[in-house]
């Protein structure tokens, strides 16, 4: 595994079932997803395309806290039928209880990789298209999952996190580090929108969570779209300002524009966006 994935402190003793999924492949990156999940990336030396190793966080206080890696299988399995999303191959529990499972992705490779930078405009172009498509999926049985992304559901949890002690303030972005979690959590309360309909949201989006088959040619189009832990009714201000922040990171905020003309919206609300700004920073 790469140095990162070492810094991440994936286990070494995986179940057997786990190991023969991952087989003899090469690591290709190692990041934080949703909820604090361990994600580990990899291209088998037999097979095409990337497949992932995902693993629950350690905890990191006495409370318990929901498996973000069950409630990506939950997603997968319920809404791979409508969306390009990856397999479930296989998956287990550790010794310790937490949930590990190995994913098989389809063809492509993220929009914010390395590959995919020729071309900005449209790559941008696509992702935005993406999310697009996301919110415009309307499961049948979205209200009976459970899965709700909503103010009412999100801010209590966001306080629990805040006074459990579980939050870390040290990955708030900058802008927001002069003031303390519990103050932020109150601007939340304070700033407060009337929230639009409830779309269906993809959670936790980003360039990164957007797979692109060849897209330096003028054909190039979206094949996959990964990361569902946090999929659920939700405002679509939530993956928007997501969206937003994840193009200005990678590629420059000059191709916002870009960004929210492509999904539609030609003027964009930006006290809602500065809003969901803030609350994804405790997500």
């Amino acid at each position: 595994m790469p140095p990162e994935a070492d810094a991440l402190q994936f286990p070494d003793d995986l179940p057997e079932q786990i190991q023969a999924a991952v087989g003899e492949s090469n690591p290709v990156s190692a990041r934080r997803g949703a909820g604090g999940m361990l994600v580990q990336e990899f291209a088998p030396l037999d097979a095409w395309p990337l497949q992932a190793l995902i693993v629950d966080p350690e905890p990191t206080t006495s409370t318990p806290i929901a498996s973000p890696v069950d409630a990506e299988i939950q997603r997968l399995r319920w809404i791979g039928a409508t969306l390009p999303v990856p397999q479930v191959v296989c998956s287990a529990e550790l010794d310790d209880s937490r949930s590990v499972a190995v994913l098989k992705y389809p063809v492509g490779t993220p929009a914010s990789a390395p590959e995919n930078r020729v071309d900005p405009v449209h790559s941008v172009t696509k992702a935005a298209r993406a999310l697009r498509m996301v919110h415009r999926t309307d499961p049948d049985d979205i209200a009976d999952r459970g899965f709700d992304n909503r103010l009412d559901a999100l801010l209590p949890l966001i306080e629990q996190r805040v006074t459990t002690g579980s939050f870390d303030a040290s990955t708030l972005s900058g802008p927001y580090q002069r003031h303390t979690p519990v103050r932020l959590v109150e601007m939340l309360h304070e700033g407060r929108p009337e929230e639009l309909h409830g779309a269906f949201g993809h959670g936790s989006f980003g360039l990164h969570a957007v797979l692109l088959d060849n897209p330096e040619e003028p054909g190039g189009e979206v094949t996959g779209i990964t990361d569902w832990s946090r999929a659920g009714t939700a405002d679509p201000y939530l993956d928007l300002a997501a969206g937003a922040r994840s193009v200005a990171s990678v590629f420059g905020a000059e191709l916002l524009p870009i960004f929210f003309d492509s999904y539609g919206l030609a003027h964009p609300d930006p006290l809602r966006l500065d809003y969901y700004g803030l609350l994804i920073e405790f997500l």
